[in-house]
């Protein structure tokens, strides 16, 4: 009985749509998008994509200037892992974009 509510609750969870999110989770209507770093030499990017729109993956330094971007077309299930070793220390951003709106952004750090 546990586990029925359980996934109960996270269906109804991940059926509802959310704005933008400073934790690196957030759940569109379309897409399902996680971004986490468990050390400060990489970032793992989750990606759950069923819509025509098309993705867009940016790391951007402190000032703003775009370091990467990747477009991401294909639907599915896709998981990406981008390296910091190259970069400077400090603090970049993540943002995933889709349709022209910022659908997650967070913030990691390189030490």
């Amino acid at each position: 009985m546990k586990t029925f509510i359980f996934f109960a609750a996270l269906a109804l969870l991940l059926s509802t749509a959310v704005n933008a999110s400073n934790d690196g989770t957030t759940t569109s209507s379309e897409t399902k998008v996680h971004v986490f770093q468990n050390n400060t030499e990489s970032v793992d990017i989750y990606l759950s994509k069923n819509s025509d729109e098309s993705v867009k993956i940016r790391i951007e330094s402190e000032a703003g200037d775009a370091l990467l971007k990747k477009s991401v077309e294909q639907d599915g299930n896709r998981y990406f892992r981008y390296h910091l070793n190259e970069l400077p220390e400090g603090k970049y951003l993540v943002k995933i974009e889709q349709a022209g709106k910022v659908i997650s952004s967070t913030t990691i750090s390189r030490n």
